[in-house]
């Protein structure tokens, strides 16, 4: 009867252990499906014709627009931008229309600068964007985006 009544012990102890990690994998799966569910509505698009991207040849700036095509907002201050596979020396950004928040629908304008560049006009480039969201229910998720554009120089 002792024996019994320990084993019936032991095994309670275990399946109760047993159904507490049960629970907390299953919580876990919930909470990355949620985070799941949010970074497909994260996005961006490149803006504009992308045969016709203005290129200052004296000033050695390129002007790109990209438009939030997500459902959240996306931070201004930590993106990335490449110009055939090289970061430019420095760049500049505004938001448009509202000037600070990059909302779903808005343009983010940014100025791309670099002294070496020797692009010509009608020279095919690579750009490269990946940028960040804000965050949404603790998580911060990427948007990225690429594109072969044509410059349209001018002094």
């Amino acid at each position: 009867m002792v024996m019994l009544i320990t084993a019936l012990l032991i095994s309670g102890g275990a399946s109760a252990l047993l159904i507490s990690e049960w629970s907390d994998a299953v919580r876990v799966v919930q909470v990355n499906e949620r985070a799941s569910d949010v970074r497909s509505e994260v996005s961006v698009a490149l803006a504009g014709d992308p045969a016709m991207v203005a290129h200052n040849t004296t000033t050695k700036t390129i002007t790109l627009f990209f438009l939030n095509t997500g459902s959240y907002d996306l931070d201004t201050s930590s993106y990335e931008v490449l110009i055939d596979g090289a970061a430019p020396t420095s760049s500049t950004e505004s938001v448009l229309p509202s000037g600070t928040e990059w909302n779903p629908g808005d343009l983010l304008e940014i100025v791309l600068t670099d002294s070496s560049w020797s692009y010509v006009d009608g020279e095919d480039i690579s750009v490269y964007f990946v940028g960040l969201s804000e965050s949404v229910s603790g998580y911060t998720h990427s948007a990225t985006t690429n594109a072969e554009v044509r410059l349209n120089a001018f002094a």
